[in-house]
């Protein structure tokens, strides 16, 4: 391949998509590292070449130093893969994307859409082929009832590139403006993307969802180094369970109904789980487990409540004894009113 040829195809690797920009200037350093020095000019007027047959947008100059103007895809534009994506890696881009329709909010799936859009074109061509109706039967339907809270994608965009590039960001965050934020990770729990950082010069972590933050601009500044963060063990720690201060393991025993039992059976809720029958009492079962209490834990047991009776510990026992006596009182005092009236 020609160098200017290569240079060009380089060129191409290097521009973003819409909303985010990348100056002319910035084009020619990342060019000058891959061991091509060109002069500004020629980046400008390789620029303007492409623009002619691919959908290339710019900006004005913006930023510190204004350094040239911003060039990026077109946000609408067809994403074209180098090399070209092959059929199985279509139907399963397909197949992704229908499966995040039910996890994120629409404006997180539009970064996605570009690609989408060569994976559908690509599966049409091959209707004929062995994956042509594979996706016509295959559907994924959520569990959770709750929407996803929307993101406001230009946000989204800058928040990523934060995270990718290891740079510190500013931010409004539930309507508290100027928080300075360094980014450490992303999680997805749910319907619910989280960004787990540290503020300012404080050493605490942070759990932050992503639909609260809103007027993000990108610093030039590196995060903090964290070299003993690790995103694993963090979570393997249960931070995504909302632990309570104690972080107490308990020795769950639970006396459950039969479909609560069979289901268990399926998806225990630890890796000691142990299911016997309950003695003295048909289509019943005694479910013993050790693990984390949790606000997670919690929220389980209440929703499975009228298929199980919690036996130990009995502080649990008692917690949830106190819910069920306020929900009655609840529906009793409803009972009342309905009546006098």
């Amino acid at each position: 391949m020609a160098d200017s040829s290569l240079r060009l195809v380089l060129l191409l690797r290097q521009i973003p998509r819409e909303p985010q920009y990348i100056s002319s200037k910035h084009l020619q350093e990342r060019l000058a590292d891959a061991g091509h020095d060109v002069t500004l000019r020629t980046i400008q007027r390789d620029l303007q070449s492409i623009s002619l047959y691919l959908p290339l947008v710019q900006n004005s100059p913006q930023g510190r130093g204004k350094t040239g103007l911003g060039w990026a895809f077109a946000r609408s534009s067809q994403n074209i893969s180098l090399p070209l994506m092959g059929s199985a890696a279509a139907l399963t881009l397909s197949m992704a994307v229908q499966h995040l329709q039910a996890l994120l909010p629409p404006q997180v799936l539009e970064h996605l859409e570009p690609y989408h859009q060569e994976a559908r074109q690509i599966l049409a061509t091959h209707k004929q082929g062995k994956y042509g109706d594979w996706s016509d039967k295959v559907r994924v339907v959520s569990q959770n009832i709750l929407l996803p809270a929307p993101v406001d994608k230009d946000t989204l965009g800058l928040i990523y590139q934060a995270l990718l590039e290891s740079r510190q960001f500013i931010a409004v965050y539930n309507d508290q403006p100027d928080r300075i934020i360094h980014p450490y990770g992303l999680v997805q729990q749910g319907t619910t993307l989280y960004l787990i950082c540290r503020w300012y010069e404080y050493d605490d972590i942070r759990i932050t969802a992503l639909q609260r933050y809103a007027s993000v601009q990108l610093l030039d500044e590196p995060v903090r180094p964290f070299p003993e963060f690790c995103i694993d063990d963090y979570l393997e720690e249960g931070a995504m369970y909302w632990l309570p201060p104690e972080k107490q393991m308990l020795e769950l025993e639970l006396r459950v109904d039969s479909g609560l039992a069979w289901h268990l059976r399926e998806c225990p809720i630890s890796s000691n789980q142990c299911v016997t029958e309950a003695e003295g009492l048909p289509d019943h079962f005694l479910i013993k487990a050790t693990l984390q209490d949790s606000a997670q834990l919690r929220r389980w047991l209440l929703s499975q409540a009228p298929q199980l009776e919690i036996l130990q510990p009995a502080t649990l026992r008692e917690w949830m004894r106190e819910v069920a006596c306020n929900e009655a009182k609840k529906y009793r005092s409803s009972a009342s009113s309905e009546s006098g009236k």
